[in-house]
């Protein structure tokens, strides 16, 4: 949903300064999976060695309260694909999901378990634009029907139902395993080959085979994502830096490592084709850094409060980098909330396609006038909907809504709504609910407006006997 305020016309600059009507920009889309806001030493971290990434924000507009579109993945995959919000989807948790414990108040409505085909995606809107279009890594978006090329790409590689590779080694889970990535195992024997390496080499072929047209290349790691699993000789490393801000997790640290590295690969290969002047680079992860599991935990998110699956910020709050030669000023940051349905508008626009390409994606709002230094977008809302139980119940139905600094979260069980200002409590530690009855009403309204417009599916109450 959109609520607009009035704003002074901006006017549209070209896409790239630079770029030919012959060739339209590329676009690098690296998604990683449960990557923590502050995982990484550019997003705040001096745990993590992340030198590629440094560099890439050195060169790119950093957005420090960019959100997912939800704080599990298949949702904010979904809205990344059409700019449309998991609640007007119907697609509001990971797929298949966990249904909800025989002891809870509500039973989980009949969701969207994949992404209808009838969905018009952004790699369609590509492709039919002349862009080569591949999709690399982690699909969790539907089975056979719904692969990714059926849903406007090219080529796929390694996208298949499965949230999670069954192992990171070659041959990525055993034939039997349910979680084996899919189409690697296949190639001979690889035997210590990593999972993260292997997707950046498939992901360095297709660069090449595709620098002389545009291309659209969606690479999406199944790193962080658990099983906790690293390069040994990385893990070492990794093991004697010392812990920070309750980031302590070698593995973790040597799996983000993997990215890192990828991040570099990927880099070097449009410098060494010459297309890193006409080459837009986005760099993000699909929700909040993982809590809940690793011994130690695999990573913190602090200062923000909890993380993957909740409501709070570190649920859903991301890194996000966006390179756009000519347009945004290297090394920048933007404090202005963005979220994950933006990227389709945004990147309809930066690649010079009429903004009618982009009709579809109801619920995004085009953040290229970020990227050229303004300091407004037409929006002053957003909101996540999430009608299910996760973790066995730790996480239980809820709603948010964010207007300006003001957040209100409402439980479903137990009824009950908290509120807190991040401006001055990003860590959300101090619920002004009680304290702030105006501010609480007016948020209610607001997050009552959005679940409508969309048609939101709510919690099924149970019925009991009596």
């Amino acid at each position: 949903m959109r609520f607009l305020f009035l704003l002074s016309l901006v006017v549209s600059l070209p896409a790239f300064s630079n770029a030919t009507p012959e060739r339209k920009p590329n676009v690098i889309f690296i998604l990683v999976d449960d990557m923590g806001a502050s995982d990484g030493g550019c997003f705040g971290s001096s745990f993590y060695d992340t030198p590629e990434l440094n560099g890439l924000a050195s060169q790119s507009m950093r957005f420090t309260s960019a959100y997912a579109s939800c704080a599990v993945c298949s949702p904010t995959r979904a809205a990344i694909m059409t700019g449309k919000a998991p609640a007007r989807l119907h697609l509001t948790d990971w797929i298949p999901g966990e249904g909800a414990p025989t002891s809870s108040k509500f039973r989980i409505p009949d969701w969207q378990q994949s992404l209808p085909l009838s969905e018009t995606t952004l790699p369609e809107v590509l492709k039919n634009a002349g862009y080569a279009t591949a999709h690399i890594g982690k699909w969790h978006l539907g089975g056979v029907a719904e692969l990714p090329e059926k849903q406007g790409f090219d080529l796929n590689i390694a996208g298949g139902h499965i949230g999670h590779p069954a192992s990171f080694f070659w041959p990525y889970g055993e034939p039997s395993n349910s979680h084996r990535v899919p189409g690697l195992a296949d190639t001979g024997d690889k035997a210590g080959e990593y999972l993260t390496d292997r997707l950046t080499e498939d992901a360095i072929r297709f660069i090449e085979s595709n620098k002389d047209r545009p291309f659209y290349l969606n690479l999406a790691h199944y790193a962080v994502h658990t099983p906790l699993q690293a390069k040994p000789a990385m893990i070492e490393v990794a093991a004697k830096r010392p812990a920070a801000n309750g980031q302590s997790n070698a593995v973790y640290s040597a799996m983000l490592k993997s990215v890192d590295e990828s991040v570099g690969r990927i880099l070097r290969t449009i410098e060494r084709l010459d297309l890193e002047s006409n080459t837009i680079i986005v760099f993000t992860s699909d929700n909040g850094g993982v809590v809940h599991a690793g011994k130690p935990v695999a990573t913190s998110n602090s200062p923000l409060r909890k993380g993957k699956g909740f409501a709070y910020e570190g649920g859903l709050r991301v890194p996000l980098l966006i390179k756009a030669p000519g347009i945004n000023k290297p090394g920048t940051t933007c404090d202005v909330p963005v979220i994950s349905t933006d990227f389709f508008p945004t990147l309809v626009e930066l690649v010079g396609l009429d903004s009618r390409e982009a009709s579809t994606a109801l619920d995004g709002i085009s953040i290229a006038p970020l990227l050229r230094g303004g300091s407004q977008i037409p929006r002053t809302d957003l909101f996540w909907h999430y009608p299910h139980y996760w973790n066995g119940g730790v996480v239980s139905p809820y709603s948010v809504i964010r207007s300006g600094s003001w957040k209100l979260i409402r439980f479903y069980e137990g009824g009950r709504e908290e509120l807190y200002d991040l401006k001055n409590d990003p860590s959300e530690e101090h619920d002004q609910s009680e304290k702030n009855s105006g501010q609480r009403q007016e948020l209610r309204k607001r997050l009552d407006a959005c679940l409508s417009s969309v048609g939101a599916q709510l919690p099924v109450p149970r019925i009991t006997d009596k």
